[in-house]
């Protein structure tokens, strides 16, 4: 069994042609207690983060089958929050038949919310989206990065958009931004490809973080660059493969 690593995913061969696809994400010091730097429900929080793990799931070309929440404080009531929050955003993200476990710390009182979220996907060989780009082949930001007040806590991600992308032949990956920033994501991407990012003047700031995958980048050939700019209106090239 040869597993491998894609970006911030595992990659596990299992029987036949059928793959397994694992994402972690991480959410600290953002929560009502007391050392808490970022002040937000626990349920919310806990929201945002299962939304960055399904959307590397699903934009990897996998189906998300199981979802587990490590939530390093109490049950009662930071857990139960959690744990509705994630329950949220399965049901916004069209998911609600996936499985959901998890853990709580009931040893010792914590005065920080923390929580770990790890998803697991199921997909063909196939069906995964990943090393088929071109010399040329352009790459689309969807939606802005945000990170901190600046989230939109009514948004409801990007998972519509990203299941319509995934129907397109000319769209070869699709990348949800993290933390590290645009132009990072686009040179790690250009780099597993055996290629150059090649970026484009614009006015984004390609170094901030995105926060809970509030934007993502679409790796496209040239002649799908038009349907893919159909689909978001929140949308633009930033630059190309050489």
């Amino acid at each position: 069994m040869n597993a491998f690593t894609r970006r911030d995913l595992a990659i596990i061969p299992v029987a036949d042609d059928t793959r397994i696809v694992i994402a972690c994400d991480s959410c600290g010091a953002i929560g009502i207690k007391k050392g808490d730097a970022f002040k937000l429900s626990p349920r919310l929080a806990a929201k945002f983060t299962a939304r960055v793990v399904l959307t590397e799931i699903i934009c990897s070309g996998a189906r998300p089958v199981s979802v587990t929440n490590g939530v390093a404080n109490e049950m009662h009531p930071t857990g139960e929050e959690m744990i509705l929050g994630v329950s949220d955003e399965l049901r916004d993200a069209g998911l609600p038949g996936v499985s959901l476990t998890g853990s709580t710390e009931e040893n010792f009182a914590t005065s920080m919310t923390a929580l770990a979220i790890t998803a697991v996907g199921v997909a063909k060989e196939n069906e995964l989206k990943f090393g088929r780009a071109a010399e040329g082949d352009k790459l689309v930001l969807f939606g802005l990065p945000h990170v901190g007040s600046e989230v939109d806590l009514e948004s409801a991600g990007l998972y519509s958009e990203i299941r319509r992308l995934l129907l397109l032949n000319g769209v070869r990956e699709i990348v949800p931004v993290g933390s590290k920033g645009i132009a990072y994501e686009a040179g790690v991407l250009a780099a597993l490809n055996g290629m150059t990012y090649k970026p484009y003047e614009t006015e984004i700031d390609d170094t901030k973080s995105a926060g809970p995958a509030t934007c993502l980048i679409v790796l496209c050939a040239g002649s799908s660059v038009d349907e893919v700019l159909h689909i978001y209106p929140l949308s633009t090239i930033i630059g190309e493969l050489g």
